[in-house]
């Protein structure tokens, strides 16, 4: 049986999370669920492929929810839903493949993290925010990060500096040099977002190909890549951007059925689409 240990207390004061960056949009389209660990929980966290600095990320993690905690005595978990992930580097946001965020006890899920961050190199531990429905009661409760950590849940990203560079180890214990991310993102993924609007990429899911649009309010030199789930570039394209209404066509070129992100990026900054292929 999967089990979750913590002991929640009153708690006064309020809590910050920083960084949490939804990327909006949660559902079955985000990732496919295939299983955590056996013992439940997430997978190793080394197992998680490293960010790039400057270079567009995506990597799905897979989990299987908790089933018990102990909270005054051992108690039955019914339920628990992701309120906030907090302390990701700037320029990356999460989502999960249900929309209201909450899986019962032992269900299979998993979380997508995607985007391009230039934060300093090294790990970085998720301030994760829960809320949890235990004992058939329906009213749930909220336990912020300073409480999860107590629970040993821990979720981590490294950030390297280039491809050559080995991705070190995540260090767990205590004493770990874990970063904290920026409390504000000035340059990054809203940047870009903020000059680019109606991004559409039709159809979705795609067959052969798909005709990617958007309107630009600057022209210049962008780079179009689409990566797959863990991450891997399968197409990269350049474009020149005209101020106004542009369109691009996405070939499939024998890419397997499956979900995809396609990233806009004038070198410094990037925006990121969803999308699928279908047989």
């Amino acid at each position: 049986m999967k089990k979750l240990f913590f002991t929640l207390f009153s708690v006064s004061s309020l809590f910050a999370l920083i960084n949490a960056q939804p990327c909006g949009g949660d559902g079955p389209s985000v990732c496919t669920p295939t299983g955590g660990p056996a013992s439940g929980g997430f997978q190793d966290p080394n197992t998680i492929v490293c960010a790039i600095q400057g270079t567009p990320y995506t990597y799905t993690t897979q989990f299987t929810m908790f089933s018990q905690f102990n909270f005054q005595g051992q108690q039955q978990v019914d339920s628990i839903e992701f309120v906030s992930i907090g302390n990701l580097p700037c320029g990356l946001c999460w989502a999960v493949n249900k929309a209201n965020k909450r899986y019962v006890a032992d269900e299979d899920g998993c979380l997508t993290i995607s985007g391009t961050t230039n934060d300093p190199v090294g790990q970085y531990k998720f301030a994760l925010s829960l809320k949890a429905w235990i004992n058939g009661n329906p009213v749930g409760i909220t336990v912020p990060p300073s409480l999860v950590d107590q629970t040993g849940i821990a979720l981590y990203i490294r950030v390297k500096s280039g491809a050559p560079v080995l991705c070190p180890n995540v260090d767990t214990s205590a004493n770990a040099n874990n970063l904290t991310a920026s409390a504000s993102c000035p340059v990054g993924i809203n940047e870009l977002a903020g000059s680019i609007s109606e991004f559409k990429i039709m159809p979705s899911p795609m067959n052969s190909q798909a005709t990617v649009s958007f309107y630009a309010e600057k022209q210049g030199n962008f780079t179009l890549r689409v990566t797959d789930v863990t991450g891997k570039e399968v197409i990269v394209s350049e474009m020149e951007v005209k101020q106004g209404y542009n369109t691009a066509i996405i070939d499939r070129n024998g890419l397997p059925a499956g979900l995809y992100f396609l990233n806009v990026s004038d070198g410094k900054n990037v925006v990121t689409k969803r999308f699928s292929i279908a047989d």
